[in-house]
Protein backbone atom coordinates (compact mmCIF):
# COMPACT_ATOMS: atom_id res chain seq x y z
CA UNK A 1 0.00 0.00 0.00
CA UNK A 2 2.60 2.29 0.87
CA UNK A 3 4.31 1.48 -2.63
CA UNK A 4 0.67 2.78 -4.31
CA UNK A 5 0.90 5.73 -2.33
CA UNK A 6 4.34 7.06 -2.82
CA UNK A 7 3.25 6.48 -6.91
CA UNK A 8 -0.19 8.26 -7.04
CA UNK A 9 1.62 11.35 -4.85
CA UNK A 10 4.39 11.70 -6.84
CA UNK A 11 2.29 11.91 -9.93
CA UNK A 12 -0.20 14.49 -8.10
CA UNK A 13 3.56 16.42 -7.52
CA UNK A 14 4.71 16.32 -10.58
CA UNK A 15 1.68 17.22 -12.03
CA UNK A 16 1.34 20.27 -9.85
CA UNK A 17 5.47 21.53 -10.39
CA UNK A 18 4.81 20.48 -13.85
CA UNK A 19 2.31 23.33 -14.56
CA UNK A 20 4.52 26.54 -14.17
CA UNK A 21 1.98 28.87 -14.49
CA UNK A 22 -0.27 27.46 -12.08
CA UNK A 23 2.98 27.50 -9.57
CA UNK A 24 4.28 30.87 -10.34
CA UNK A 25 0.65 31.95 -9.44
CA UNK A 26 0.66 29.75 -6.19
CA UNK A 27 3.62 31.73 -5.04
CA UNK A 28 2.42 35.13 -5.86
CA UNK A 29 -1.13 35.11 -4.70
CA UNK A 30 -0.11 35.10 -1.10
CA UNK A 31 2.46 37.81 -1.40
CA UNK A 32 -0.24 40.02 -2.85
CA UNK A 33 -2.45 39.17 0.41
CA UNK A 34 0.62 39.75 2.57
CA UNK A 35 2.01 42.65 1.28
CA UNK A 36 -1.30 44.48 -0.04
CA UNK A 37 -3.60 44.06 2.77
CA UNK A 38 -0.98 43.84 5.85
CA UNK A 39 0.99 46.85 5.07
CA UNK A 40 -2.02 48.74 3.48
CA UNK A 41 -4.21 48.48 6.11
CA UNK A 42 -1.40 48.82 9.28
CA UNK A 43 -3.19 50.52 12.13
CA UNK A 44 0.18 51.40 13.47
CA UNK A 45 0.88 53.40 10.84
CA UNK A 46 -2.24 56.03 12.29
CA UNK A 47 -0.52 56.06 15.86
CA UNK A 48 2.02 59.26 15.20
CA UNK A 49 2.91 62.37 16.25
CA UNK A 50 2.20 64.65 13.73
CA UNK A 51 -0.92 65.88 13.11
CA UNK A 52 -2.65 65.64 16.12
CA UNK A 53 -2.93 69.35 16.61
CA UNK A 54 -1.95 69.12 20.40
CA UNK A 55 1.30 69.85 22.14
CA UNK A 56 4.42 67.81 21.76
CA UNK A 57 4.69 66.31 24.80
CA UNK A 58 1.02 65.67 25.13
CA UNK A 59 0.84 64.22 21.53
CA UNK A 60 3.71 61.70 22.80
CA UNK A 61 1.96 60.62 26.11
CA UNK A 62 -1.44 59.98 23.98
CA UNK A 63 0.45 58.06 21.21
CA UNK A 64 2.46 56.25 24.18
CA UNK A 65 -0.93 55.17 25.63
CA UNK A 66 -2.42 53.95 22.57
CA UNK A 67 0.62 51.94 21.26
CA UNK A 68 0.37 50.14 24.76
CA UNK A 69 -3.06 49.55 23.91
CA UNK A 70 -2.21 47.92 20.75
CA UNK A 71 0.33 45.41 22.24
CA UNK A 72 -2.34 44.59 24.49
CA UNK A 73 -4.98 43.88 21.52
CA UNK A 74 -2.66 42.65 19.03
CA UNK A 75 0.43 41.08 20.82
CA UNK A 76 3.10 43.13 18.91
CA UNK A 77 3.49 47.06 18.28
CA UNK A 78 3.44 45.82 14.09
CA UNK A 79 -0.41 44.77 12.85
CA UNK A 80 1.57 43.48 9.73
CA UNK A 81 3.47 40.45 11.75
CA UNK A 82 -0.38 40.00 13.45
CA UNK A 83 -2.32 39.69 10.10
CA UNK A 84 0.51 38.22 8.04
CA UNK A 85 0.32 35.05 11.04
CA UNK A 86 -2.98 35.05 10.77
CA UNK A 87 -2.83 34.82 6.63
CA UNK A 88 -0.82 31.67 6.93
CA UNK A 89 -3.94 29.75 7.83
CA UNK A 90 -6.03 31.77 5.90
CA UNK A 91 -3.84 31.14 2.89
CA UNK A 92 -3.82 27.14 3.91
CA UNK A 93 -7.84 27.50 4.09
CA UNK A 94 -7.47 28.65 0.34
CA UNK A 95 -5.32 26.36 -1.49
CA UNK A 96 -7.29 23.56 0.66
CA UNK A 97 -10.91 24.01 0.00
CA UNK A 98 -10.53 23.43 -3.68
CA UNK A 99 -8.52 19.99 -3.19
CA UNK A 100 -11.08 18.14 -4.34
CA UNK A 101 -11.30 19.48 -7.77
CA UNK A 102 -8.38 17.56 -9.10
CA UNK A 103 -10.83 14.05 -8.53
CA UNK A 104 -13.52 15.52 -10.50
CA UNK A 105 -10.80 16.47 -12.83
CA UNK A 106 -9.49 13.05 -13.20
CA UNK A 107 -12.80 11.28 -13.44
CA UNK A 108 -13.93 13.35 -16.30
CA UNK A 109 -10.91 12.47 -17.95
CA UNK A 110 -11.42 9.41 -17.60
CA UNK A 111 -8.25 8.52 -15.14
CA UNK A 112 -9.87 7.82 -12.11
CA UNK A 113 -11.46 5.19 -14.34
CA UNK A 114 -7.99 3.54 -15.06
CA UNK A 115 -7.04 3.57 -11.18
CA UNK A 116 -10.78 1.58 -10.24
CA UNK A 117 -9.75 -0.96 -12.60
CA UNK A 118 -6.55 -2.11 -11.44
CA UNK A 119 -5.42 -3.82 -8.30
CA UNK A 120 -5.21 -1.12 -5.66
CA UNK A 121 -6.58 -0.36 -2.12
CA UNK A 122 -9.26 2.51 -2.87
CA UNK A 123 -7.44 4.01 0.36
CA UNK A 124 -4.60 4.68 -1.62
CA UNK A 125 -5.68 7.18 -4.03
CA UNK A 126 -7.57 9.12 -0.86
CA UNK A 127 -4.18 9.41 0.91
CA UNK A 128 -2.20 10.01 -2.07
CA UNK A 129 -4.19 13.14 -2.82
CA UNK A 130 -4.12 14.34 0.52
CA UNK A 131 -0.63 14.30 1.60
CA UNK A 132 -0.26 16.05 -1.81
CA UNK A 133 -2.24 18.96 -0.93
CA UNK A 134 -0.50 19.39 2.37
CA UNK A 135 2.59 18.82 0.51
CA UNK A 136 1.98 21.57 -1.75
CA UNK A 137 0.69 23.64 1.16
CA UNK A 138 3.42 23.29 3.54
CA UNK A 139 6.10 24.44 0.33
CA UNK A 140 3.76 27.41 -0.13
CA UNK A 141 4.04 28.81 3.59
CA UNK A 142 7.34 28.42 4.17
CA UNK A 143 7.95 30.26 0.87
CA UNK A 144 5.12 33.04 2.08
CA UNK A 145 7.41 32.78 5.74
CA UNK A 146 10.35 33.76 3.63
CA UNK A 147 8.64 36.74 2.20
CA UNK A 148 6.94 38.00 5.04
CA UNK A 149 10.10 38.24 6.65
CA UNK A 150 11.82 40.28 4.00
CA UNK A 151 8.95 42.28 4.78
CA UNK A 152 9.03 42.96 8.37
CA UNK A 153 7.81 39.91 10.03
CA UNK A 154 8.84 40.07 13.22
CA UNK A 155 9.84 36.31 14.97
CA UNK A 156 9.93 36.20 18.43
CA UNK A 157 13.25 36.45 20.17
CA UNK A 158 14.08 33.37 21.30
CA UNK A 159 12.44 31.33 18.33
CA UNK A 160 13.82 27.85 18.07
CA UNK A 161 13.54 25.13 15.66
CA UNK A 162 11.12 23.43 17.62
CA UNK A 163 8.61 26.21 17.10
CA UNK A 164 8.87 26.43 13.70
CA UNK A 165 8.43 22.72 13.51
CA UNK A 166 5.50 23.29 16.05
CA UNK A 167 3.99 25.93 13.54
CA UNK A 168 3.86 23.63 10.57
CA UNK A 169 2.32 21.20 12.72
CA UNK A 170 -0.38 23.29 13.33
CA UNK A 171 -0.61 24.38 9.46
CA UNK A 172 -0.80 20.61 8.75
CA UNK A 173 -3.02 19.93 11.32
CA UNK A 174 -5.66 22.59 9.55
CA UNK A 175 -4.88 21.76 5.99
CA UNK A 176 -5.40 18.22 6.15
CA UNK A 177 -8.55 18.88 8.54
CA UNK A 178 -9.94 21.02 5.50
CA UNK A 179 -8.49 19.01 2.61
CA UNK A 180 -10.27 15.93 3.63
CA UNK A 181 -13.00 17.65 3.61
CA UNK A 182 -13.33 19.18 0.22
CA UNK A 183 -11.58 15.75 -0.97
CA UNK A 184 -14.37 14.27 0.14
CA UNK A 185 -16.85 16.41 -1.60
CA UNK A 186 -14.92 16.17 -4.56
CA UNK A 187 -15.65 12.19 -4.27
CA UNK A 188 -19.27 12.96 -3.81
CA UNK A 189 -19.91 15.11 -7.12
CA UNK A 190 -19.40 14.65 -10.43
CA UNK A 191 -19.57 19.18 -10.33
CA UNK A 192 -16.29 21.44 -10.41
CA UNK A 193 -18.88 24.03 -10.02
CA UNK A 194 -20.55 23.03 -6.91
CA UNK A 195 -17.57 22.10 -5.57
CA UNK A 196 -15.76 26.02 -6.14
CA UNK A 197 -19.38 27.59 -5.26
CA UNK A 198 -18.83 25.46 -1.48
CA UNK A 199 -15.33 26.78 -1.37
CA UNK A 200 -16.07 30.79 -2.12
CA UNK A 201 -19.09 30.37 0.38
CA UNK A 202 -17.37 29.22 3.14
CA UNK A 203 -14.04 31.18 2.46
CA UNK A 204 -14.93 34.42 3.81
CA UNK A 205 -16.58 33.62 6.55
CA UNK A 206 -14.30 31.21 7.90
CA UNK A 207 -11.97 33.91 7.58
CA UNK A 208 -13.64 37.02 8.90
CA UNK A 209 -15.43 34.77 11.97
CA UNK A 210 -11.89 33.58 13.32
CA UNK A 211 -9.26 35.58 14.69
CA UNK A 212 -6.68 35.52 11.14
CA UNK A 213 -7.05 39.16 10.65
CA UNK A 214 -8.47 40.49 14.60
CA UNK A 215 -8.54 39.35 17.71
CA UNK A 216 -11.92 37.95 18.90
CA UNK A 217 -12.09 39.94 22.30
CA UNK A 218 -13.06 42.67 20.31
CA UNK A 219 -16.32 41.40 18.30
CA UNK A 220 -19.27 41.32 19.56
CA UNK A 221 -21.07 38.82 21.37
CA UNK A 222 -22.77 36.95 18.84
CA UNK A 223 -20.29 36.90 16.46
CA UNK A 224 -17.39 36.10 19.16
CA UNK A 225 -19.25 33.01 20.02
CA UNK A 226 -19.19 31.83 16.53
CA UNK A 227 -15.34 32.52 16.49
CA UNK A 228 -14.56 30.63 19.40
CA UNK A 229 -16.03 27.48 17.61
CA UNK A 230 -13.95 28.05 14.11
CA UNK A 231 -11.09 25.78 13.97
CA UNK A 232 -8.96 28.75 12.63
CA UNK A 233 -9.00 30.74 15.67
CA UNK A 234 -7.11 28.22 17.41
CA UNK A 235 -4.79 27.49 14.54
CA UNK A 236 -4.46 31.59 14.10
CA UNK A 237 -3.48 31.98 17.37
CA UNK A 238 -1.27 28.58 17.72
CA UNK A 239 0.59 29.97 15.04
CA UNK A 240 0.86 33.21 16.50
CA UNK A 241 2.52 31.34 19.74
CA UNK A 242 4.94 29.61 18.09
CA UNK A 243 5.83 32.32 15.65
CA UNK A 244 5.42 35.66 17.23
CA UNK A 245 5.09 34.76 20.65
CA UNK A 246 1.96 35.88 21.34
CA UNK A 247 0.51 34.99 24.89
CA UNK A 248 -1.81 31.93 24.68
CA UNK A 249 -3.81 29.40 27.52
CA UNK A 250 -2.92 26.20 27.31
CA UNK A 251 -1.27 25.82 23.81
CA UNK A 252 -0.21 22.51 23.88
CA UNK A 253 -3.68 21.11 24.97
CA UNK A 254 -5.02 22.91 21.63
CA UNK A 255 -2.50 21.65 19.63
CA UNK A 256 -3.44 18.33 20.64
CA UNK A 257 -7.04 18.86 19.65
CA UNK A 258 -5.82 20.20 16.59
CA UNK A 259 -4.12 17.24 15.34
CA UNK A 260 -6.74 14.62 16.92
CA UNK A 261 -9.42 16.65 14.98
CA UNK A 262 -7.09 15.99 11.76
CA UNK A 263 -6.74 12.01 12.16
CA UNK A 264 -10.51 12.22 12.82
CA UNK A 265 -11.53 13.95 9.80
CA UNK A 266 -8.84 12.41 7.88
CA UNK A 267 -10.47 8.47 9.03
CA UNK A 268 -14.15 9.29 8.69
CA UNK A 269 -13.44 11.30 5.17
CA UNK A 270 -11.53 8.46 4.09
CA UNK A 271 -13.57 5.72 4.74
CA UNK A 272 -16.79 7.83 3.50
CA UNK A 273 -14.81 8.50 0.33
CA UNK A 274 -13.47 5.37 -0.54
CA UNK A 275 -17.38 3.60 -0.45
CA UNK A 276 -18.13 6.81 -2.70
CA UNK A 277 -15.40 5.08 -5.31
CA UNK A 278 -17.18 1.95 -4.76
CA UNK A 279 -20.13 2.82 -5.70
CA UNK A 280 -18.85 4.49 -9.27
Amino acid sequence: MLSEIYVLYMREIKKWAGRRPVLIISLITPLFWILLFGKSFNIINVLSVEGLGVPADIAIVVVGALRSRIVQLFGTLDYFTYVASGMIVVFTLFHSVFSGASVIFDRRLGYMSRLMASPIRRESIFIAKVLATVFRVTILILFLLALSYIAGFKFKQDLSILDLVGALIVVISISVTLTSIFMLLGFLTDSHEFLFAIGNLVNMPLMFSSSALFPIDQMPDWLKAIAKLNPLTYAADLTRYFLVGRHLDEPYIILIILIAGAILTFTICMKVSVKALERT
